[in-house]
């Protein structure tokens, strides 16, 4: 499952929303593998951006890498993973598609272990621990 089928625009954080106006989700994305976890300056006038930018522009391309330096331009930005963006929705998905058995199906689905999905799960009130009265305990032996 790809970011894009789980996160919208409109979901996007700093910096990422002041560029949805003029990047498409899928480059924004690219950008957030590029830069996700980073701090980077850019300067609004630059001389020659494939050289002092060069990954900004064989990401995006030498229109698109423009109107970003023109939209974070002068500014030092840091770039969040999107994941984090989305890991309400995520969360609320794997809530929702739980079955009480597909443990496994979601921690593939989503790119979690089994035991990050009993915990999302369990904090969500989804599932207990059910203790049965006539169980044993190590107390008791």
């Amino acid at each position: 499952m790809k970011i894009t089928d789980i996160i919208t625009k409109q979901d996007l954080g700093e910096p990422y929303d002041r560029l949805s106006d003029f990047l498409e989700l899928d480059d924004i994305v690219r950008l957030e593998q590029e830069y996700g976890g980073r701090q980077i300056m850019f300067r609004r006038h630059c001389a020659d951006i494939k050289a002092d930018y060069p990954e900004l522009y064989i990401t995006l391309g030498l229109e698109k890498a423009g109107e970003v330096m023109r939209a974070l331009g002068d500014m030092r930005v840091y770039f969040p993973a999107l994941r984090r963006s989305a890991s309400d929705k995520i969360r609320d998905l794997i809530v929702t598609e739980f079955n009480g058995y597909n443990y496994y199906q979601l921690a593939r689905k989503y790119g979690y272990t089994e035991r990050n999905i009993r915990h999302i799960l369990s904090a969500s009130g989804k599932i207990r621990c059910r203790v049965d009265e006539n169980q044993l305990s190590f107390a008791d032996l």
